[in-house]
């Protein structure tokens, strides 16, 4: 989450890619998934993030 803040504070976007279905699972339980976006691919990402 700290990674987060400096990512916003600097004007960038942080977003996870490729997460594993146990780290997934953790991160929905925690509702980490609704801070930081979580996409199946790299190039998922890269799609919805303008990259």
């Amino acid at each position: 989450m700290t990674a987060r803040k400096r990512t916003d504070e600097g004007g960038a976007v942080l977003a996870l890619a490729c997460v594993p279905t146990p780290l997934r699972r953790i991160l929905q339980m925690t509702g980490t998934d609704q801070v930081l976006p979580i996409y199946d691919t790299v190039t998922d990402a890269e799609a919805a993030l303008g990259g």
